[in-house]
């Protein structure tokens, strides 16, 4: 499958988004960043970041905070299906380059975009496969171990989001203000010591364990 670019329109809107995202995070609420030592360097690519997940406005925290601020870098995001039924939600979905993924089972398809979008991109994915109701993080899903086992990712990279559920709550349309958030990037991961083994559910659970127990780590700090 070949990636063609965004093009001028979408890149426009992609990046007045981000900048009003960043209006928001850096001006309106408040927003600490801890470890960027370990953020991608500018024209970095085949990363693979990985989160939990606790508001709609993770992936964009992680897109502004990770990236270099208000650049056009097209970054991408596996998000639930769901998200691709209303209208808006599905233009907002397309705008930032997601693509929808089928939770509860293996969704081939969607496995294969998330590896061929790590040859070229930076990708953020959230393997507990849907928001937190409570902060606390849940286990993380085996389709996203077996897409490192297959995808061979040259950068693994944890994260971990404190407070957006605060900001943006579920079923809310508008950010609330005055409200603090925290993100945390670790240090690069090195799973290869899975990549000999069978390739298999179990493996695929031993890679994703692993992943959570980092980001685990990560939120304790927070």
């Amino acid at each position: 499958m070949k990636r063609t670019g965004p093009g001028f329109a979408i890149n426009l809107l992609h990046l007045t988004a981000l900048s009003l995202l960043d209006l928001l995070f850096r001006v309106v609420n408040r927003v600490e960043v801890f470890g960027r030592e370990h953020i991608p360097s500018r024209g970095e690519r085949g990363v693979l970041i990985l989160s939990n997940h606790i508001s709609a406005l993770d992936p964009f925290l992680i897109g502004i905070t990770a990236m270099p601020r208000f650049s056009p870098v097209w970054w991408r995001a596996a998000a639930k299906e769901e998200l691709f039924t209303p209208p808006f939600s599905r233009w907002v979905m397309y705008m930032i380059g997601a693509f929808p993924v089928r939770r509860g089972r293996r969704d081939v398809g969607s496995m294969e975009r998330m590896i061929e979008a790590l040859k070229t991109d930076v990708l953020v994915v959230f393997p507990e496969g849907t928001w937190s109701t409570t902060g606390r993080l849940l286990p993380g899903r085996s389709g996203v171990g077996k897409v490192i086992y297959d995808a061979r990712p040259a950068k693994i990279l944890p994260v971990a989001v404190k407070g957006t559920d605060k900001i943006l709550p579920r079923d809310a349309w508008i950010p609330r203000i005055g409200r603090r958030a925290k993100v945390a990037y670790g240090p690069p991961m090195d799973l290869r010591r899975f990549y000999d083994q069978p390739d298999s559910v179990e493996t695929s659970h031993r890679i994703v364990d692993a992943v959570m127990a980092e980001i685990g780590r990560l939120h304790a700090l927070l």
